[in-house]
């Protein structure tokens, strides 16, 4: 039997172990994911209080509610203690591990500054419309009864009873007040109606003021983030002399009602509980900018007036995104609009803790750089000693020079190199297009379409990869039709546009609606508009009830039905763009406008004056003003710039706008007559006037907006190049060769393999950085360029690695994972054009550049772990090739990303929180895709602190890699489908099948890792293998 004292050391030993550290980093992580997951039920305040602001998680059934997981508090609790006791027992203060003393010191702090925030964190809101003052905000969530004692004139007597009071419906006599309050009745979320309430219950019927004209019905309790509780009650107030009445209160109700009782006058009401600030703020303008021709918006911003009654502060503040104003221990951040932007809302947040993350994140950000940054010095330091004792003379008797000769397997390389280079030379350069008409000249003159000015060519792939995944369009006749020659027949040639298969339909209930098959499409399963235009009226239909349903609850056919509503909107807004719907020979009268306009114009100023006109020309000019206006209203493209000089986009008009505005002066403005000739040219097929008005035009460009030009001309360029494309293509190749390097010529292949790694990332890098220029922003902006970027960066340190190490190993993940996230890339652009613009929390150059490319950096060196675990196991289990030797590279390989990843990972999330305190006033909001990012921190600290603890070799280090990859894409895509959040991009059908065939993929390597070893052909004796 074990004595106190063993029993004591043995505690001792547990609360210090790492083993400990782990399984409470495991809980932790399990805690997160699951609350995660219940946001798509409950708001994110809810989830807190159920999930982490608690000692226990609970699950109600019926009545009872039942313990099963522990709470955050009693996870932090625990951390908390294995960290300090650790501290006191087990580390030992020295300069090497001084990085180690730092991260777990910021952590201390980290979890004390949460458990303060949690405490202590008070939230509001503040609603103020142009003009109004104010010196209080509002709860979000609780109410407060509040009587107002109104007879002085000169000031109001307020006594507010909380809710908490109200919902136990204890009578409550104040000492203020002459009479006794008790709620008869609480209902936490109801509506009104307008009606006599029948008289059932002395509760539920009022006597006084409004409500015996309502009546309160109960609602179930919501719990979603973008639903509100609206509570009732009814109050009875009863004096020295008996009942004075029943009141009907609630929050819906906006006046209080007014009575008098004792020989005094008071009003009564029910209202958010306010929180009073010795100043006060009036609402001075409230500014929503928006993207040019969109409703996206650029920029929220409430110009204030900052008063207190002491005349010391008296001055304008402005408040906008990412730019609040702290201000007497408050802080005020821009949230939202209401009422047609005559109405500021402003997040109010009192958290006296707010700077106690920054300085803990600080501390350890330093601590892992440190750590990690010397533990690299001495790699770096032992693989110099290698490399220099591999050069060292040997003591042997000298051998006479030999010349090695130049075989084939040593020109390899240089070939491969060459050819390689000049096949992607050929793809930047691309020579022209045959034919007679200047189709790239066409393609790179300039719109505005979705807030960007961009090239047509531009507008037409975008188009087409929306409708149909693809940038040409296979013509009946099997002719191959280039994007810039299809927007040509949407726009001038709408007969032949509708008969080219762009609608790709995959869903056979969705095609039955047009009574059509799979097998009446193409082979890429495209049809026609002209197959679809009979059933237009019952997609309609269909649509509408699909519109109906919410998002995340639409089945397959629902979202298949919205996708294709949408995408015949696009094509045939674009059709809309030039040529109005239902004139004839629209394009015919514009030709002619500058010599009928005149005489239209003066009949009409002529009829307007009173005198005689001409009543024929007046009614075609109006006629032909309503055409103008329709084209204003149904038009996709904005192609008519500004006057010169101007290069605001908001300048930029779509041809209906233009051709109003030529009404005024009787003739067509330059751009808008250029337009109408190249139809004409384009329809009655005249070559070289097309060609001569392209050229005119875009000479009489240059001087107009050469800035934009110049961006027009590269993206067009760009375009036609397709980098990423080729880039594919060449990691294709350098698996290949990578692969084969293992069996045959080593060392050619594996240079050449990576001498095509390096051809493709610098391709790929010339793409991102042209991008870069054209948004004018950080290489990653939406999920598109994080594919892009994630690739990028694994792929720099899988080179870094190939040059380290030498054994093709680097080139294969390279190969892999650059192909992989192209792959992904290509699909996500299938939603239209991906140099979007940034709605206005995003719009900060500054975080675009610092949280979101180190959050992504994580992201690419946790994939990168997991890849490289992949090759391990496929090795060591299908092949003989895993020696002792790569085994142990890789052992270090993967040990070493997962060292870079947690620094990446955690400094990215670090910063995305601040950026978030930044911009709404919470350093962590328990936000979707905020808990995706600290699972990723969570899982690689996991699988660092298993194997510094012993818990796991190199197979365990291989497994817990891959299950990194299911981390990693379920934080990047998972939380996006949730449908929740600040972070939600909405249900993606496709990417949701291809996440669960990646992550059952990545769960079977997982249990091949787990094959005992003499099941491994690597570790299997020869004899066996036979």
């Amino acid at each position: 039997m074990k004595t106190l004292a063993t029993l004591l050391r043995d505690a001792r030993d547990l609360i210090v172990s790492l083993r400990l550290t782990v399984v409470l980093i495991l809980f932790s992580i399990i805690l997160v994911l699951v609350a995660t997951l219940d946001q798509v039920n409950l708001g994110i305040w809810v989830v807190q209080q159920k999930y982490f602001n608690t000692f226990v998680v609970f699950w109600k059934t019926g009545n009872m509610s039942l313990a099963i997981f522990p709470g955050g508090y009693t996870i932090g609790g625990l951390l908390l203690l294995n960290l300090l006791a650790a501290h006191f027992y087990r580390f030992k203060f020295t300069w090497r591990k001084i990085g180690l003393w730092l991260v777990h010191a910021g952590l201390i702090l980290l979890l004390i500054g949460q458990l303060l925030t949690g405490l202590m964190q008070d939230e509001y809101q503040l609603r103020l419309d142009q003009g109004q003052t104010k010196n209080f905000s509002e709860s979000y969530r609780n109410v407060e009864l509040a009587i107002t004692d109104i007879t002085d004139p000169k000031y109001d007597e307020v006594i507010a009873i909380p809710e908490d009071r109200l919902v136990h419906q204890t009578p409550i006599q104040h000492p203020r007040l002459p009479f006794r309050v008790a709620v008869k009745t609480y209902l936490p979320n109801a509506t009104l109606q307008m009606g006599l309430p029948p008289a059932t219950s002395a509760d539920t019927t009022a006597t006084r003021g409004v409500g015996p004209q309502i009546l309160a019905t109960l609602q179930p309790l919501t719990y979603k983030q973008d639903e509100r509780n609206i509570p009732a009650a009814y109050v009875e107030l009863t004096g020295p002399e008996g009942v004075i009445g029943i009141w009907l209160v609630s929050p819906f109700l906006d006046d209080p009602q007014h009575f008098t009782a004792g020989g005094r006058s008071w009003k009564i009401a029910l209202r958010f509980a306010r929180h009073y600030q010795p100043y006060s703020l009036t609402l001075l303008k409230f500014s929503h900018d928006k993207y040019a021709g969109t409703d996206i918006p650029k920029n929220f911003s409430s110009r204030l007036r900052l008063t207190t009654p002491d005349g010391r502060d008296d001055r304008d503040v402005l408040i906008y995104m990412n730019n609040p104003l702290r201000y007497a221990g408050l802080t005020f951040y821009q949230a939202g609009f209401q009422n047609n932007d005559m109405t500021t809302v402003l997040q109010v947040v009192r958290n006296p803790s707010w700077l106690i993350p920054y300085i803990a994140c600080g501390v350890m950000t330093l601590g892992l750089v440190l750590q990690f940054g010397l533990h690299l010095v001495g790699f770096i330091g032992k693989r110099r000693a290698l490399a220099a004792g591999a050069r060292a003379p040997q003591p042997t008797a000298s051998a006479p020079k030999v010349k090695v000769p130049w075989t084939a397997a040593r020109l390899f390389p240089w070939i491969t190199l060459g050819v390689a280079a000049l096949a992607v030379l050929f793809s930047l350069f691309p020579p022209r297009a045959g034919g007679e008409y200047d189709l790239a000249g066409f393609g790179r003159l300039p719109t505005l379409v979705n807030g960007r000015i961009k090239p047509l060519d531009t507008v037409a792939r975008t188009s087409l990869m929306v409708l149909q995944a693809r940038q040409r369009v296979k013509a009946a006749d099997g002719r191959s039709v280039s994007p810039e020659e299809w927007l040509l027949d949407v726009l001038y040639r709408p007969a032949q546009a509708n008969a080219y298969p762009v609608f790709k339909i995959v869903h056979p209930d969705v095609l039955s609606l047009f009574n059509l098959t799979l097998e009446d499409g193409t082979p890429e399963l495209s049809f026609t508009f002209n197959q679809l235009l009979k059933g237009l009226p019952e997609l309609d239909r269909q649509s509408k009830m699909a519109d109906s349903v919410e998002s995340a609850l639409r089945n397959s056919f629902q979202r298949g039905v919205i996708q294709l509503r949408d995408n015949i909107v696009l094509y045939e807004s674009l059709g809309d763009s030039v040529v109005a719907p239902g004139v004839d020979d629209f394009l015919g009268h514009l030709a002619h406008f500058n010599e009928t306009a005149p005489a239209g114009l003066a009949a009409v100023k002529a009829k307007q004056a009173g005198q005689p006109h001409d009543a024929a020309a007046a009614a075609a000019l109006l006629e032909l003003s309503n055409t103008f206006s329709s084209l204003e209203s149904l038009a996709y493209l904005r192609p008519i710039p500004p006057e010169t000089g101007k290069t605001d986009p908001k300048g930029w008009m779509n041809l209906g706008a233009a051709l109003h505005q030529s009404l005024r002066h009787g003739r067509l403005d330059g751009a808008s007559a250029t337009y109408v000739a190249l139809g004409l040219a384009w329809r009655d097929q005249q070559p070289a006037k097309f060609n001569s008005l392209v050229h005119e035009y875009r000479t009489s460009l240059e001087p107009e907006i050469p800035g934009f030009l110049a961006k027009v001309d590269l993206e067009a360029r760009f375009n036609a190049a397709q980098p990423f494309y080729t880039s594919t293509i060449l990691y294709v190749l350098v698996f290949l060769l990578a692969v084969f390097s293992w069996l045959k010529w080593p060392e050619a292949l594996s240079r050449a393999a990576l001498w095509l790694t390096g051809l493709a990332w610098v391709l790929t890098t010339a793409g991102i950085v042209t991008r870069m220029w054209l948004e004018g922003r950080p290489p990653v902006t939406n999920l598109y360029s994080s594919a892009l970027f994630i690739g990028w960066a694994a792929v720099a340190l899988c080179l870094l690695l190939e040059v380290t190490y030498r054994n093709a190993i680097g080139s294969v993940a390279a190969g892999l994972i650059g192909f992989a996230t192209l792959l992904i890339a290509h699909h996500l652009a299938l939603g239209g054009d991906t140099l979007e613009m940034m709605r206005a929390v995003l719009d900060s150059n500054f975080w675009l550049a610092t949280h979101v490319v180190t959050v992504t950096l994580g992201y690419s060196a946790t994939f990168l772990a997991g890849f490289l675990a992949l090759i391990y196991v496929i090795r060591g289990v299908f092949t003989r090739s895993l020696d002792a030797a790569t085994a142990d590279s890789l052992n270090r390989m993967v040990y070493g990303v997962v060292c870079f990843a947690t620094v990446l990972s955690f400094v990215g999330t670090v910063l995305g929180g601040i950026w978030a305190d930044q911009s709404w006033g919470r350093f962590w909001g328990w936000d979707p895709k905020e808990n995706g990012a600290l699972i990723i921190v969570l899982w690689n600290a996991l699988i660092l602190h298993a194997r510094w603890g012993g818990l796991i070799k190199a197979r365990g280090l291989m497994a817990l890699a891959i299950f990194g990859n299911i981390v990693t894409a379920w934080s990047w895509f998972g939380v996006n489908m949730l449908g929740v959040g600040l972070h939600s991009y909405g249900f993606i059908d496709a990417a949701f099948w291809w996440l669960l065939a990646f992550v059952a993929s990545q769960l079977a390597f997982i249990a091949v890792t787990g094959l005992p070893l003499p099941r491994w052909r690597s570790f299997r004796p020869v004899s066996a293998a036979k």
